[in-house]
């Protein structure tokens, strides 16, 4: 069994690179430049051994380096933070699995979403943090008691809040039954948010079957019900406010007191 140690992925330090960009932006770039050559948007399937050994990857990780010395306070816009955010934690979950060498899924490595890292700012987040500390707005972990940030911790001063739902369709821990990796920009993130929930809604993780009276859907939305309204009802008017137009909305409009909700089994096998 591996140690419980925290690991650190952008610990080392920075070549002495000429950047023409703050190092947000420049990570913005370095992660799109990944996601051109080794990242299917449509499927979500990522090249990880391809990744590995790239110039992309080695600018990208070197990027990281500097993230210690970002002033996070200077993202000052909501939108700012949210596509921050949401990037960086796409991508450092990409840098752990990369790092660790894992070959199956993110479950081969003992709490991985506590124990993979990044200092940003002089402070340390994990995924864990990075989730429901910073972009759930310190709300608990669905199998948590205590919030990730106590009231005197410094971290809580960059949490995003109001909670946005659709986030949970733009994060991506690795998995197969995550949604597709995208990469998101301050000036476009409402946009690109709604883009993702459709995409989301409006894919094999949400199945409505009227023969059965039933709606089969991701256990994201199980886990993050709370996120979503913390009822049947409120989860159905989720749903259909994504959901494309056609018999099905239809369907699930008119039976929406009485349709079971069922979920489907999450698939943690790595999304390559």
């Amino acid at each position: 069994m591996r140690s419980q140690t925290t690991v650190i992925l952008n610990t080392g330090e920075r070549s002495t690179l000429n950047l023409e960009h703050r190092i947000d932006i420049g990570l913005t770039l370095a992660m799109a430049d990944l996601k051109a050559r080794f990242i299917d948007v449509e499927s979500g399937v990522i090249r990880y051994r391809a990744i590995r050994d790239s110039e992309e990857f080695e600018r990208y990780r070197d990027l990281t380096r500097g993230l210690n010395s970002l002033d996070l306070r200077s993202l000052k816009d909501r939108g700012q933070r949210l596509a921050f955010w949401i990037n960086t934690y796409n991508t450092a979950v990409i840098h752990g699995v990369i790092e660790l060498g894992l070959q199956q899924s993110v479950r081969e490595f003992r709490g991985f979403f506590d124990r993979m890292t990044y200092e940003i700012g002089g402070f340390r987040f994990s995924l864990n943090e990075m989730e429901h500390g910073i972009l759930r707005g310190n709300r608990r972990h669905p199998y948590r008691l205590l919030r990730p940030f106590r009231k005197r911790d410094p971290r809580l001063e960059f949490s995003v809040s109001p909670l946005d739902p659709r986030i949970h369709f733009a994060l991506v821990c690795g998995a197969r039954s995550c949604p597709p990796i995208g990469f998101y920009e301050a000036e476009q993130i409402d946009s690109q948010l709604q883009l993702a929930a459709e995409s989301f809604i409006n894919s094999p993780q949400v199945k409505i079957l009227p023969q059965e009276g039933t709606i089969l859907i991701s256990m994201i939305f199980k886990w993050y019900g709370v996120d979503f309204g913390g009822n049947h009802e409120a989860l159905i008017e989720t749903i259909l406010n994504f959901l494309d137009e056609g018999e099905k909305k239809v369907y699930l409009r008119e039976n929406r007191d009485r349709i079971r909700i069922k979920f489907q089994p999450y698939d943690w096998n790595l999304n390559q």
